[in-house]
């Protein structure tokens, strides 16, 4: 069985429900391809090496929808700098 790891305040997400995430991508990107993605903005930070990083805001569908995102960018040939949740409907 799977345990639960971290605060106990953290929220709860399953597989099917919609959540705003972050996916920093190495590289920039051209905000016209915000479509693309199926992102709700797209900007383009210089990291502390002085390297560009494309930052997506995006709410997919569900996980599947997350995953498909991540392969544009692998498709692309855009190496994935991070994925970070910034909300959930199902805060508890």
């Amino acid at each position: 069985m799977m345990q639960r790891t971290g605060a106990k305040n953290q929220p709860r997400l399953n597989m099917c429900q919609p959540t705003v995430f972050c996916i920093r991508l190495q590289g920039a990107v051209d905000e016209s391809w915000t479509d693309y993605f199926g992102a709700q903005s797209l900007v383009v930070e210089v990291d502390a090496e002085g390297d560009a990083v494309t930052v997506l805001t995006t709410e997919p569908v569900d996980q599947a929808g997350l995953i498909g995102i991540i392969n544009h960018a692998n498709m692309l040939g855009l190496p994935l700098v991070s994925v970070e949740c910034l909300s959930t409907e199902c805060q508890k």
